[in-house]
């Protein structure tokens, strides 16, 4: 059977944000390529991106570009490498200071607040070590992979720019050398296994992420809730087959006067489902050496922002990127 056949459908008990539409879709068809952008759609899609962004701090991509059988051949090749014997998975466990690597569930230490473990292979780089003798599916999965996240990223850092009235190349020129040396960037691969906890307990979270943005694929045993800016309710999003999920983290936050809050999500044990749960996050992060220099921008936003002190304000200053990122990896993977 080919993974490019119809995605089963599981029916759920409860309303979800994709079956209430509470998350804007955006549709990338006819936005051409990274070289060859058609201006007059990558501008409509700028448009709706910064106010899907700066309103809900995420949105749903459609005709993006990435196949769904690329998506189910990373889950499949993930599967292939967390059925091996655990000394042969050890041989590829992150070693920090370096973020390249496999993470053993009982070594996930993401939060204070996470009940269960999950298995999570980091990609920071395609030139490092993978499990080629073990599972040879895996680098081509990550290959292909890796390639389509980075131009996907490209044209959104493009319409971001535009979206915020800023050159083109703004945010791509901050963004040259992702998962290359001098970027944090990375994809992530997770598999939650089938959980004994009750329904609606958290299994991850809650956290936002740190970068520009975030990709996000799940399948369809669904569990990520999420957590609208200016707003206390938790959401469940659902599953919305063939799409990616685009979320706001720290830095588009601080570049952007926080106008485009980051988003909190989480991760909570599904109602219907006791199998185990796949994503893959491609987590784009901006240059070491770029500055982040809050820019004055508008930004129509229907609810009123929340008042600011003096002691928030002073953390608003310009950051150096590398900064950031590491003092907040010091603060995930602290034991």
């Amino acid at each position: 059977m080919s993974c490019c056949g119809p995605p089963t459908i599981l029916s759920e008990r409860r309303d979800t944000l994709v079956s209430k539409c509470e998350i804007p879709i955006i549709d990338l068809g006819h936005m051409g390529t990274e070289r060859c952008p058609q201006k007059g759609v990558l501008k409509q899609v700028a448009s709706k991106l910064v106010r899907a962004l700066s309103e809900k701090g995420a949105a749903f991509l459609v005709n993006h570009g990435i196949p769904e059988c690329k998506i189910k051949a990373a889950y499949r090749a993930f599967d292939t490498f967390c059925e091996l014997p655990k000394e042969s998975r050890a041989k590829f466990e992150r070693v920090p200071p370096c973020d390249h690597g496999y993470i053993l569930p009982e070594a996930d230490q993401y939060s204070s607040e996470e009940k269960e473990s999950r298995h999570e292979f980091i990609v920071t780089s395609i030139d490092d070590a993978l499990p080629d003798e073990d599972v040879p599916s895996f680098r081509v999965a990550v290959n292909e992979l890796t390639r389509d996240f980075k131009q996907l990223s490209a044209m959104l850092l493009t319409a971001l720019s535009i979206g915020i009235d800023q050159p083109p190349d703004y945010f791509v020129n901050k963004h040259a050398n992702i998962l290359d040396e001098g970027n944090e960037s990375a994809l992530r691969m997770m598999y939650y296994p089938p959980s004994c906890l009750d329904k609606g307990s958290t299994k991850y979270g809650p956290c936002c992420d740190i970068g520009t943005f975030t990709l996000f694929a799940q399948d369809a045993e669904g569990g990520l809730e999420i957590q609208a800016p200016h707003s206390q309710r938790w959401g469940h999003v659902g599953h919305l087959p063939g799409a990616i999920l685009v979320n706001s983290g720290e830095c588009l936050a601080k570049w952007t006067s926080q106008k485009l809050s980051p988003l909190k999500h989480r991760v909570v044990v599904p109602e219907n489902c006791r199998r185990g749960r796949h994503s893959i996050g491609f987590f784009v992060y901006p240059d070491e050496n770029v500055v982040i220099d809050p820019l004055d921008i508008k930004i129509p936003i229907p609810i009123e922002e929340p008042v600011i002190c003096r002691m928030q304000k002073k953390k608003r200053g310009v950051l150096n990127a590398y900064h950031h990122l590491q003092r907040r990896f010091r603060e995930t993977y602290a034991s």
